[in-house]
């Protein structure tokens, strides 16, 4: 993967979409979130926002809105606790699906044990 990112940028949380499968090649977020979690990760960005600036959305652009790649519980974390952007990294255009879809997978794993 020789994907170079752009600098981080502050995104309206309503130019940004989860991602549902609309880019053609790049299967949907394949992550959900049990109840506790998702309580637990709202509480996490309530008490510390500031790491959301460490560990950005990582976003694809598609028409005038920006696809999630990476960060799509975050997404919905911030949607429910008001926030109106974040901070974003953009992947190129120029990205493909392969790519995309290797970035995706990358985000989603968890290698620390709980």
């Amino acid at each position: 993967m020789d994907v170079k990112l752009n600098q981080s940028v502050m995104l309206k949380l309503s130019k940004l979409e989860a991602n549902k499968g609309q880019i053609d090649g790049l299967p949907k977020n394949p992550r959900i979130i049990k109840d506790d979690k998702f309580k637990k990760l709202v509480k996490s960005i309530e008490d510390n926002p500031e790491m959301l600036e460490l560990r950005e959305l990582l976003v694809y652009k598609s028409g005038d809105d920006y696809i999630v790649i990476g960060g799509n519980m975050r997404l919905q974390a911030m949607r429910t606790l008001q926030y109106r952007e974040c901070p974003c990294k953009i992947i190129p255009q120029d990205t493909s699906p392969e790519e995309l879809t290797d970035i995706m997978m990358k985000d989603n794993i968890h290698y620390g044990e709980e």
